[in-house]
Order: structure tokens, then sequence, then C-alpha cells
């Protein structure tokens, strides 16, 4: 896949200019290209009417769409069933005694305690399943909004995992709504003091007698300055080991609230348990220092750190990883991700305009941005379902329980929500040299290629070592009346090529394609046979064999490298 891929773009870059370096507003042309471009990376999958509304909306409406759409969702609901309904009968049934059918959980105490253990782990497991399935919900909710994508920016920036209960994982979730896009500032003094954050990186633990130093280490390392160039012994250019110390004895005090557990989680400055001493940073942070503070100490110590520009350079190389390419280099560096930086800054870290600066870019609508990224599993699946107009006309309920096979297939492909494996985030968005292309492996390609495949056609796949039966997720017949000049093979294969790749197909690619529509046989002869389907749309035999030819050519289509680039 690798070599047809490149081939691809070296051919590509040597017919274009090199992709604009700035900021500078976009002035080109506004087609189905450029707005599906734009789509592609701010939303998961988008299908072919929201590009054309995109398109009608205009390049600066449909940015302003994206941000003014970007409302919190509804909370998580329950899916099962108190008693046996043969006319959802695949729904699980058992009971959750306060929370009615089609209701939120989110309000009812987190400890789960019925007198029943069974009952108990079956509801610990329904609710979280049904935070899981409102993640996916939310990925293909009908709307244009950049709300999904940034909440898993920020998951896979502010990394918690190890959810000890249901409601944890729905806080956590909300927490990043909230601050999705706002104030970063306000966002990293939140999720110091969140409950989740206080238990996975031991916050909890950190007391003034025996301070814990693991959270303020992937504070400056990982969620506000990063990791420099080492500088000296225990000097990493942006912080020091001495900052590391310091920081953990600010952070000191801070616990889960045990006193309320049973109505919520919450957490609570015990100031006995916290470090008094005056704290002295290094020259990196100008020697600051901070005195007692009591609970406001934590978030003096983060005004502190984002005194620093090179916080907003950090979280801005983050974003630009995540919407543009993973190539920064020196003039990257100066002509986007600098002017970025102070945008950023001047809006006192709040997040959009410097997200719209970007994305409203000359450099992003470069010719060289357009397919250089290989889709993470979230975007690959949404592009081979939503993006080819499934989307679910179940009732909400239903909804919840259906969508859970995106939260195992993109466990499958190495994306588990909320279970990282790493509090560095998805190797995809840091390791060097391989990036994104960490994403396909001689394990996950096969993988891809067979969820594709399912997902067009239904079948068995592979899952947690066995086997799972899916339905199709994708009417082909109902998805290619959508495409003008659909009885020309040709023409068909090339619509459905505009939708879903970045470029145009090779004359051979497209023949090769016909030859799966109808192999051995003249184009003529899927004109005929299309021909009498449409005058004859209930004629079972017509429909089959017109919904088995396209079933091969989407599988074939959605198998192909370029699939694999957004």
């Amino acid at each position: 896949m690798s070599n047809s891929i490149s081939t691809k773009k070296k051919q590509k870059s040597a017919a274009s200019a090199p992709p604009p370096m700035s900021l500078e507003k976009y002035q080109g042309p506004w087609t189905k290209r450029e707005a599906g471009h734009l789509l592609k990376r701010c939303l998961f999958g988008p299908n072919q009417a929201q590009i054309e509304q995109a398109v009608a909306r205009g390049f600066e409406g449909v940015i302003e769409d994206l941000f003014n759409n970007a409302t919190p969702h509804d909370p998580p609901i329950r899916y099962t069933l108190s008693e046996p309904d043969p006319e959802v009968d695949f729904l699980p049934v058992f009971d959750d005694p306060n929370v009615p059918y089609g209701e939120t959980w989110v309000n009812e105490s987190p400890i789960i305690d019925t007198g029943d253990p069974q009952m108990d782990t079956q509801i610990r497991n329904y609710r979280t399943n049904s935070v899981l399935a409102w993640v996916y919900l939310n990925m293909i909710e009908d709307k244009i909004s950049i709300l999904p994508k940034m909440w898993l920016f920020w998951h896979n920036h502010f990394v918690v995992s190890d959810f000890r209960i249901p409601l944890q994982y729905y806080q956590y979730s909300a927490l990043l709504e909230e601050h999705a896009l706002g104030d970063f500032k306000a966002f990293t003094k939140a999720i110091t003091v969140d409950a989740s954050m206080l238990l996975y990186l031991n916050g909890n633990e950190n007391v003034k007698n025996a301070p814990n130093e693991n959270y303020a280490r992937e504070l400056l390392e990982l969620f506000t300055i990063g990791k420099g160039d080492l500088a000296g012994p225990g000097d990493y250019t942006t912080f020091t080991e001495t900052d590391v110390i310091e920081m953990a004895r600010v952070l000191t005090g801070w616990k889960i609230d045990l006193t309320v557990i049973q109505d919520r989680i919450a957490t609570v400055f015990r100031p006995n348990q916290h470090d008094t001493g005056t704290k002295t940073l290094s020259a990196r942070f100008g020697n600051a220092t901070i005195t007692d503070g009591g609970e406001d100490e934590y978030s003096q110590l983060i005004d502190i750190i984002f005194e620093q520009e090179e916080v907003s350079k950090f979280i801005c190389r983050k974003l630009y990883r995540y919407f543009v390419n993973y190539e920064i280099n020196q003039e990257i560096e100066e002509k986007v991700i600098e002017p970025m930086a102070q945008i950023l800054r001047d809006n006192d870290y709040n997040v959009t305009p410097a997200i719209k600066a970007l994305i409203s870019s000359e450099h992003f609508y470069g010719e060289e941005v357009f397919g250089c990224m290989i889709k993470n599993p979230a975007d690959f699946m949404m592009s081979a379902t939503r993006g080819l107009n499934y989307a679910s006309d179940a009732e909400p309920v239903v909804a919840h329980f259906f969508v859970l096979i995106y939260s195992i297939l993109a466990r499958e492909l190495d994306m588990s929500i909320f279970f990282h494996t790493d509090v560095a985030g998805w190797k995809a968005y840091y390791q060097e040299p391989q990036f994104y292309r960490i994403w396909i492996n001689s394990n996950l390609l096969p993988k891809r290629n067979s969820y594709a495949q399912a997902f067009v056609a239904g079948g068995t796949i592979g899952v947690n070592g066995g086997n799972a039966n899916i339905r199709p997720f994708l009417n082909v017949i109902d998805y290619i009346s959508t495409i003008p000049e659909a009885l020309d093979p040709y023409e068909l294969i090339k619509g459905i090529n505009k939708h879903l790749f970045t470029y145009e197909l090779s004359e051979a690619q497209v023949e090769y394609l016909r030859q799966i529509l109808i192999p051995g046989l003249p184009a003529a002869s899927w004109t005929m046979e299309y021909s009498e389907f449409l005058a004859n749309p209930f004629d079972v035999a017509l429909q089959t064999g017109i919904n088995n030819k396209l079933k091969d050519l989407f599988s074939a289509m959605l198998e192909m490298p370029e699939f694999q680039l957004m």
C-alpha cells in the first residue's frame, strides 16, 4: 500500500507548487473538493449531503457553522429493557431500578448497590457501554460541528484511563466537551483537580509527607509546555527536574471527596495534607516562587506555566498534527505555528480563534495537504459508513446499542476510547518518524479491509480472538442513485471516486474496477441491467443482481490504498 500512495504523492507534488506557508485567509475556489477536504478533517466521515451543504453555505459560512453548531450533547441513556420485547429482542434485558428505559442515568448515585451483585455488574457494564456508544453517536450526528473531532483531540491530549466506575467516564467526557473550544488554561486547571485525573496520575496520593511527582511531570511534559532538548543534567530546556519536584509540592492536598461519594464524584482540598512551604521554580520559569496559597495554589502554578510562550507553540503543534500533517519543518514552524501561537496568546488561550485561523488558511488548502493523512480508526470507520450515507434511523435507545460495534472495531484497530495504553496518547500523533503510518501495519491493514467488506456486505469479522457477525451498514443501491450518469459504469466509478478519494483514479484503476463490477462483460451490459432495474425497482431478481455487483465494487474500492487517506 505504501508504495502506491507514495508514487501518487510524488506525481502530484511534481505537478503542483508547494503549499503556501502562511495563515493568510484562503482565497481560492470553493468546490466540493475543498469543502470535502475541510469537512473530512473537521468531522468524522462527512456524507455527500453535508459536503453539498458546505458548498452552498460558502467558505466563511461553513467555518462559522463548525463552531456555532458545537453545542454539548445530551447525556447517555439507559438502553436495556426491564422485560423482553419481541420488537427489540436484541436489546439486553435486566433492570436498573432507579432509571427508566430511555432516560439518563448520570444523575443517579455513582455507587451501584442494588443488593444483587449480578445486577450491579450488569448495570455497571451497560452504563459504561452507554458512554462508549454516546461518543460514537456524537461522531455520526447529522450536523456540521467540530465538537466531536475536538473531543477526540482532547481525549488524546489530557489522557485518562483506568476508570473505576461508570460515572467517571461521563464526567470526564462532559469536561472535555465543556472546554473543547474554550480557554486552554482554564481547561488545564479543571483537569488538574478532576477526580479521574487525580486517580489516574496519582494526584490523590500526593501529600506533603510523600509528594508524588507523576502528575507534575506529565503536566509539563505532555499537557502544557513539552519536553525540549536536553540542555544539561536534569534540564530539558523548557523545564527542569527541580521544577517537577517543586510543582509536585504545589499540587499536594487534593483528594477524592469520599464524604459525598454516594451522591456524586467530587474532589476536595485537604489543607492538612498540603505542603505550605515556599516553592521555588527554576530559571526556566523566571525563578518564580509560590508561597502558601492553599486551595488556589495549583491555579497560581498553572498561571506561571502559561506565562511561557512555549506553551502556546506546544499546543499549536499538536493541533497542526491533528488537523493538517505530522511534518513540521522550520518554515512551517516560523510561518504557521508561531503566528497561530500568537493568535492563541492574544486571545488569552481561547483555542477557537487559533483553530479557525488554521483551517481557514491558504496553507490548509495547499495541494500537498490534501490526502496527506492516514485516517485514524474512527475516521476510517465513519468514512466507510456515515460517509457513504449510512445513518441510524433507529430510536435513540436502539442506536445506543448498535453503535457499540464502532467501539469494538476501533479497539481492534488500536484506538481504544477510554483505554489508552500510554499517558502520551496514541503514538500516531507523536512518535517519529512513522506518525500516522502507525495506523497501518501487517496486522491492522487486513482488519481494516475485513471491516470495510463487512460494512458493505455484512458477514463474519474477527473480534477479540473470535468471530462476530454484523449486518451491512450501507444501502449501495440507494447510494448510487445520487450519482449522475450512473448508467455508464465508468461515470459511476468516477462519481464514487469523487466522494471516496482525494485524487482522481487513473484510467487503469477505473478499468480494473469496471471489471469487478461486470467481470468479462462490455460496459453496455451494466447500462442495460441497471436500466431494467430502474424500470422495475421491486423486481427481486434484478434488485439482487444489482446489489451484489455494487457490493463487490464498493468492497474493492474501500480496500484500495487511496481510501486510507484523507
